[in-house]
């Protein structure tokens, strides 16, 4: 399969593995950290309004991820590629970006702590996703 479906797949389940996190599992305690409107007519615009940008900004995730994968995964410990290879390709990115990043920042800023470990474990969860779908589509 070509590396461009691959990663247009990949970012799907990105979308969507992040569509749960944000909505389903980070529910309570966020209420600080983000704009909300105040009724449900304008909740709904703004909604209408950003699942389209999430979705592009998903899309050219898994591109990109299918691209980097496609020209990296020689180099990883899992050999001839799959879903474990794209998952390792995956963390190895997310460690050194993300991980990192919001571990660092939680230190000194006190107020955004629990934003931070939200963050930290939805990237973890929406680029493993993405890394398994790459992984197994790429060949």
């Amino acid at each position: 399969m070509s590396w461009v479906v691959a990663g247009l797949i990949g970012g799907v389940g990105a979308f969507f593995a992040d569509y749960v996190m944000w909505g389903k599992v980070f529910t309570k305690g966020m209420e600080a950290f983000g704009t909300f409107p105040p009724s449900p007519e304008e909740g709904k615009k703004m909604m209408a309004a950003n699942l389209p940008k999430s979705a592009v900004l998903a899309l050219l995730f898994g591109v990109l991820l299918a691209w980097f994968y496609g020209r990296l995964k020689g180099g990883l410990w899992v050999q001839g590629g799959g879903p474990l290879a794209g998952m390792e390709f995956a963390t190895i990115l997310w460690l050194p970006t993300i991980a990192l990043s919001t571990i660092g920042g939680s230190i000194w800023y006190d107020k955004v702590r629990r934003l931070n470990n939200a963050t930290f474990w939805s990237w973890l969860v929406r680029m493993n996703v993405a890394g398994l779908l790459v992984g197994l589509l790429v060949k």
